[in-house]
């Protein structure tokens, strides 16, 4: 087995299950599943916090042989690894453990992730999003937006690293597990399964799909403002041209569907490295002369200009309550505030460069040029 794989294992309530009879657990472990830690009484918590450092415990000390028969999850990894040992894992390889937003969920995800990391295996760290549990559907939906648009984003960044992306989706939930192997048709390298009727795993390599992308392209900007949550109004007025399966509406807002998410992030990320975004808000104006700027950046340059556009975007439409450090949209002082008003940072990291920003008598901000940090 090679190096550089970044690993991300669904989380169900197998580990609980199956050693609730060794530790003389009679609490119903399901009805407790959605629970969060609030909803827990202080008695039944108490109950509940023994029974998982109880779990913990008897992980730690069990043979190879108790460890699988235990652990969906565990199993799965140590079979695809060819293993006898949570010590024999790869200690260059990455591990990632989705978990349910619940305390169960996220509870079980600490005591794996504090196994690997008491055996000798450091890269590892545990993941979720908000309500990302079935006690509400509608919640659940957003959740799954987020957790799309979360997912896209980290397995491309390891992707981009050289890692080989694999999913185990032997545990976890069946509603989320469904939805994590729409997303590894897109992203994962490879999934690995193992059914509770066999011990051999089921390897599945990457499918060469291939998704339509017109309805992202012909309404770009529409699925810009969906992603940033801003402009409502004209959203209502232009939704019903997307297809359902796309969007979501909670609460009168909209926001991109999971299943829409997955493809929007892709497109969006080739976009941006082509092409320069155009103002959504009737406050932007970009000038020509940054617009030829934007011809002489490489991909990964352009890229990042684009998102510092949305930000900017998304600044203008909260009046300025979104102002992230990394946008840093400020006032300009001295010399300098005589040619421009204003000023933001349209890279990452160690780059001086700003984009200086001229006002018209109109209020209108015109994007006008990248330079070094003037004075």
């Amino acid at each position: 087995m090679g190096f550089n794989n970044f690993v991300l294992t669904s989380c169900g309530l197998s580990i609980l299950t199956n050693l609730k009879k060794d530790l003389n657990f009679i609490e119903d472990i399901y009805s407790y599943s959605n629970y969060t830690e609030n909803e827990f009484s202080v008695e039944k918590k108490k109950i509940f916090d023994e029974f998982l450092n109880a779990v913990e415990e008897q992980l730690l000390k069990s043979d190879i042989t108790k460890i699988k028969k235990v652990s969906a999850e565990l199993n799965a990894l140590m079979e695809f690894y060819k293993i006898n040992s949570l010590k024999d894992l790869p200690k260059t390889d990455m591990y990632c453990f989705l978990h349910t937003d619940t305390y169960l969920g996220k509870n079980i995800a600490k005591i794996l992730e504090n196994v690997f990391k008491k055996n000798g295996i450091g890269n590892v760290f545990i993941e979720t999003s908000s309500y990302l549990r079935t006690s509400d559907f509608e919640k659940f939906s957003f959740s799954l937006s987020e957790l799309a648009k979360k997912l896209a984003e980290t397995l491309k960044e390891y992707k981009s690293n050289g890692y080989k992306i694999i999913f185990n989706l032997t545990g976890g939930f069946k509603s989320i597990n469904s939805f994590l192997q729409t997303v590894a048709s897109l992203y994962a390298d490879e999934s690995i399964y193992i059914f509770e009727t066999s011990n051999s795993l089921l390897r599945i390599p990457k499918l060469p799909v291939k998704v339509d992308d017109t309805i992202f392209i012909e309404h770009f900007d529409l699925f810009r403002m969906l992603d940033l949550g801003i402009y409502n109004e004209r959203i209502k007025k232009e939704i019903y041209k997307l297809p359902e399966i796309l969007y979501l509406e909670i609460d009168g807002d909209f926001i991109i569907s999971a299943w829409g998410t997955l493809v929007w992030q892709e497109v969006k990320e080739n976009t941006y490295k082509e092409r320069l975004n155009n103002p959504i808000s009737d406050k932007i104006r970009i000038s020509d002369y940054l617009k030829k700027q934007f011809e002489d950046l490489n991909p990964f340059e352009r890229l990042q200009l684009n998102k510092k556009i949305d930000d900017f975007e998304k600044a203008v439409a909260t009046n300025f309550g979104y102002n992230p450090s990394s946008l840093r949209f400020h006032e300009l002082e001295g010399k300098i505030s005589k040619i421009y008003k204003y000023e933001f940072y349209p890279f990452d990291g160690d780059d001086s460069r700003r984009l200086y920003i001229r006002e018209d008598e109109d209020g209108i901000y015109i994007l006008d040029k990248i330079d070094k940090h003037l004075k």
